[in-house]
C-alpha cells in the first residue's frame, strides 16, 4: 500500500531520515508552528505507514526520535511513494519566511489579490492569513505595505525602486557565496522562476559582464549579485507594466546595460539603474591615475618575482602579467579613492587559494607589501588573492618535477604504508619512491632517483639529505618538511611566520568519507565496507596529526585508537537506545574543559563521521577514544619529572 502523506508528516519524515541525531518534540514544534498534540499525531501516523516497509522510528529518553541507520536506506522509497499531491505552502516557512514570501507573491501579481485566493495558494485558513498580514507592514518598516481594498482584496502598495530594492536584498543574500547562473537559479525562488528561465538569468549575467569590460569597469562581488539581482528584478517587474517616457540621451554604462538587456531607455529606469549603481559604487573609471607611479609599482613587483622565479623554479609570462596587473592595479586605486571603507572579505576564495595555491598566495602578499607602500592603503585578504589568480594565470609551469622521496622505517611495513598515502596527501609535490627497512638502506644504491630520505628512525648517511620525522607525521613533521623544500637544508627548528603553512593542503574531508558513502553498494558488500574503514582510519590520522606539538603519540597507542575504531563502527551503525550515564557526561565536560585544543579537533571529526555514514557517535564512544590521547599524553610527562 502506497499512503500518501500530509506534506507536515512528509517533511517530517525527511528530517528523521537525513538526521544523525534524534530530534525531539520541540525541534518539530519549532519548525512547524505546531502544538506538541499535533507533532505527536503526525509521527504516530508516520509509525505506522513506515512499519508497513519495515522502518522503525524509535525514541530515546531525552533525546528525541529516530530512525536506525541501517534502516535509512528504505526512507527514499517510502518519501517517493508517499509524497503528498501538492506542495507544502507555508508549510516549511517559519514567520519572517512567511512574509519573504508572501512579498515575493505580490511582486508578481500587479493587480489585487482577493484573500481567499491567496489563502490557497499558500494552504492555509483565512484566519492564519489575516494574523500574517498586520505584521507583513510591519516587517518592512513602513517602506512598503498591503492595501485592504473594499472588494476584500489586497494590493502591494509602495514606491517602485523601494519594492525592486527589496528584492535586490534577499536575492543578494540567496546567491552569496555561488558563483555560477545554474546555482543563481536553484536558490531563486519558486514564485520568481515562473516569470525567470535559467537562460534568461545567464544573458543578464553574461550582459553585465560585458558592459563591464567596454568600460572598464571593476566592481566587487558583493556589488555584482546586487547589480545582478537588482536586474533580475527590475526584468520580471517590466513584464507587467513599463513607463512610455523613452529617451534617446548620451550613451553611458548604465545606458548601455539597459539596452543589451532589450529594454527600451526611458528616464524612469535609468534613474533607478543609476542610484542602484551609486548605492554600490559602481562608477566608471574617468580617474587619471598616476601612470608613472603605477609603472614604478609594477617595475618593483617584476624585479621581486623574478628573483623568486629562481628560488622557486618557477616561470613567468612577465608580458601577459604585467598587462593584468596594470589594468586591476588601476580600477583598484580608483576605488580606494571614491571609498575609504574595504572591500568585503570572501572568504570562500581566500580559502580555495590558501588551500590550493599558497605559493602564489605568498607572492602575492609580498607583491601588495609592496603596492601598501608606494600608495599607503591597507590590502585585504581577498585583494592579496586576486593578485595571486593573475599570478597563476600567467605562470608557465614550475621547472621542476615532482621531488622523489624514500620513506625509511623500522620494517619498512606497517603504518609506513600509510604514512607513505599521508605523505603524497599532504604534499602533492612528493612521490615516495619506495618504503624500506634501515637494513633495505644499506644495500641501496641511489644514483639519481631519490632527492631525499624521510626517515621515522635515527639514520647515520652521507651523500644524500636525511628528513627526521615521527611515525605519525605531526603537524611539527609537516612543518619540518615544508622548510626542508623551502630552503633545501635540515633545519630542526625554523621560526614560521605562518604556523599551520602546510595545513592549507588539508581539507574538512581529505579522503572524501561523504563522497564514498554516497556511492551505490550494499551496506554488506565486503569491498565496499574496507573501502569506507580504511578511509576512515586515513582521516583518523589526518586529523590526530593536527595536535599541538605537546600530545606525542606512539605507534602502538595510535595503533590502539585505529584497532578501537574498526571495532566500533558496526556499533555505530546499529545505534542505542540507552542514556549516557551522568559520570560519562561529567567526564566528557571535563575533557573539554581541560584539554580543549584536542576536544575542538576530534570534535571536527566526529561531526565528519557522523554527517558522511548518518551515525550517532555515542559520548562513551568519543570519550574511549580521547583516554587513549590523554593516557599517552600523560604518561608522556611522567618520562620528564
Amino acid at each position: 500500500m502506497n499512503e500518501k502523506m500530509k506534506p507536515r508528516q512528509y517533511e517530517i519524515l525527511k528530517f528523521l531520515a537525513t538526521s544523525s541525531i534524534p530530534l525531539d518534540i520541540a525541534f518539530f514544534q519549532n519548525e512547524f508552528e505546531k502544538s506538541e498534540r499535533t507533532i505527536r499525531y503526525d509521527i504516530n501516523e508516520l509509525k505506522r505507514i513506515c512499519a508497513e516497509k519495515e522502518v522503525q522510528i524509535r525514541y530515546r529518553t531525552r533525546w528525541g526520535f529516530y530512525i536506525p541507520a541501517e534502516q535509512k536506506a528504505k526512507c527514499p522509497e517510502i518519501l517517493i511513494a508517499g509524497r503528498p499531491g501538492k506542495t507544502a505552502g507555508f508549510l516549511m516557512n517559519r514567520s519572517e519566511q512567511r512574509i519573504i514570501e508572501l512579498f515575493f507573491y505580490f511582486f508578481v501579481n500587479k493587480k489585487d489579490v482577493l484573500a481567499e485566493q491567496i489563502a490557497g495558494e499558500f494552504y492555509i485558513s483565512r484566519s492564519t492569513l489575516m494574523r500574517i498580514i498586520p505584521r507583513f507592514n510591519e516587517y518592512f518598516g513602513g517602506r512598503i505595505h498591503l492595501l485592504s481594498h473594499k472588494t476584500g482584496g489586497y494590493e502591494l502598495q509602495g514606491d517602485e525602486l523601494i519594492i525592486r530594492h527589496i528584492v535586490m536584498e534577499h536575492l543578494a543574500q540567496l546567491f552569496k557565496g555561488s558563483y555560477m547562473p545554474e546555482d543563481w537559479y536553484l536558490l531563486l525562488p519558486d514564485t520568481l522562476k515562473k516569470y525567470m528561465n535559467l537562460q534568461r538569468l545567464i544573458t543578464i549575467s553574461n550582459e553585465i559582464k560585458k558592459v563591464n569590460a567596454k568600460y572598464n569597469v571593476w566592481i566587487s562581488n558583493t556589488a555584482f549579485l546586487n547589480l545582478l539581482s537588482y536586474c533580475i528584478a527590475g526584468d520580471i517587474r517590466n513584464q507587467f507594466y513599463s513607463p512610455a517616457d523613452f529617451t534617446d540621451e548620451a550613451q553611458g554604462y548604465a545606458q548601455t546595460l539597459l539596452k543589451r538587456l532589450d529594454k527600451k531607455v526611458n528616464s524612469t529606469e535609468l534613474n533607478y539603474l543609476e542610484e542602484v549603481l551609486i548605492e554600490n559604487e559602481i562608477v566608471v573609471n574617468i580617474h587619471e591615475t598616476d601612470e608613472r607611479k603605477v609603472n614604478s609599482s609594477l617595475k618593483k613587483i617584476i624585479e621581486y618575482l623574478k628573483k623568486e622565479e629562481k628560488k622557486l623554479n618557477y616561470e613567468f609570462d612577465m608580458t601577459g602579467l604585467y598587462e593584468d596587473l596594470y589594468g586591476h592595479l588601476k580600477n583598484l586605486l580608483f576605488l580606494f579613492l571614491i571609498s575609504k571603507d574595504k572591500i568585503e572579505e570572501n572568504y570562500i576564495v581566500i580559502q580555495e587559494v590558501k588551500e590550493n595555491y599558497y605559493d602564489f598566495y605568498r607572492m602575492a602578499a609580498e607583491c601588495s607589501r609592496i603596492l601598501e607602500q608606494d600608495y599607503e592603503i591597507d590590502f585585504t585578504d581577498t585583494e592579496i588573492c586576486y593578485i595571486a589568480v593573475y599570478l597563476y594565470k600567467n605562470c608557465k609551469g614550475r621547472v621542476n618535477k615532482r621531488k622523489n622521496v624514500l620513506l625509511v622505517c623500522a620494517t619498512g611495513k606497517g603504518l609506513s604504508h600509510l604514512l607513505a598515502i599521508r605523505l603524497e596527501n599532504v604534499f602533492p609535490m612528493l612521490k615516495v619512491a619506495g618504503q624500506v627497512s634501515p637494513y633495505q638502506l644499506s644495500n641501496m644504491n641511489f644514483g639519481k632517483t631519490v632527492d631525499f630520505i624521510i626517515s621515522t628512525i635515527p639514520l647515520n648517511i652521507t651523500g644524500i639529505p636525511v628528513l627526521k620525522i615521527s611515525r605519525i607525521l605531526s603537524m611539527e613533521d609537516i612543518k619540518r618538511i615544508q622548510e626542508f623544500l623551502d630552503y633545501g637544508k635540515l633545519v630542526d627548528e625554523i621560526p614560521l611566520q605562518e604556523r599551520d603553512k602546510a595545513s592549507f593542503s588539508s581539507k574538512a574531508d581529505p579522503f572524501e568519507i561523504a563522497k564514498t558513502i554516497k556511492q551505490e553498494a550494499a551496506s554488506n558488500n565486503l569491498s565496499y565496507a574496507a573501502g569506507v574503514i580504511s578511509k576512515l582510519i586515513l582521516t583518523l590520522l589526518e586529523y590526530t596529526s593536527k595536535f599541538p606539538e605537546e600530545y606525542r603519540m606512539s605507534q602502538d597507542v595510535l595503533l590502539g585508537m585505529i584497532i578501537h575504531m574498526s571495532m566500533a563502527v558496526p556499533r555505530w551503525f546499529q545505534g542505542t537506545s540507552q542514556d549516557t550515564l551522568e559520570e560519562m557526561e561529567e567526564e566528557y565536560i571535563k575533557i573539554e574543559e581541560n584539554h580543549r585544543v584536542i576536544f575542538e579537533v576530534m570534535e571536527k571529526f566526529f561531526a565528519l563521521v557522523e554527517n558522511s555514514l548518518q551515525v550517532s557517535i555515542t559520548i562513551e564512544e568519543k570519550i574511549a577514544f580521547f583516554l587513549y590521547i590523554i593516557k599517552e599524553e600523560k604518561e608522556d610527562e611522567s618520562t620528564y619529572y
